[in-house]
């Protein structure tokens, strides 16, 4: 019983944390919603050529990265290894400018 009073805690907590980070522009929500470790998680950016090391994310946590915006367009992707040491990417930013903040989440599994 406790258990489940925990998880509702730990979830209510997650959803506010959410709901605040929603109203920001220029960021995005990285949310490891898998059992398992992510390490070595990096932020890419295509054009600008810059990588950004993240640390690990543990499970059921979320992290959130300030977007680095350049004079020029450019796309963002969060690259990790997962718990069976596979090296991960997806896209998590396809197109941003700096004069067109936007907010983004990218749930991993």
């Amino acid at each position: 019983m406790l258990k489940y009073g925990v998880m509702l805690g730990v979830l209510a907590l997650l959803l506010t944390a959410y709901t605040i980070h929603s109203q920001e522009k220029g960021i995005i929500i990285i949310n490891n919603d898998s059992d398992y470790l992510l390490s070595d998680v990096k932020a890419k950016y295509t054009s600008a050529k810059r990588v950004d090391a993240l640390g690990n994310l543990p499970a059921h946590t979320s992290y959130t990265y300030k977007i680095h915006y350049t004079d020029s367009e450019d796309s963002v992707s969060i690259h990790y290894t997962d718990h069976e040491q596979r090296t991960r990417s997806v896209t998590a930013v396809p197109y941003a400018g700096k004069y067109d903040k936007q907010s983004y989440v990218v749930n991993i599994n």
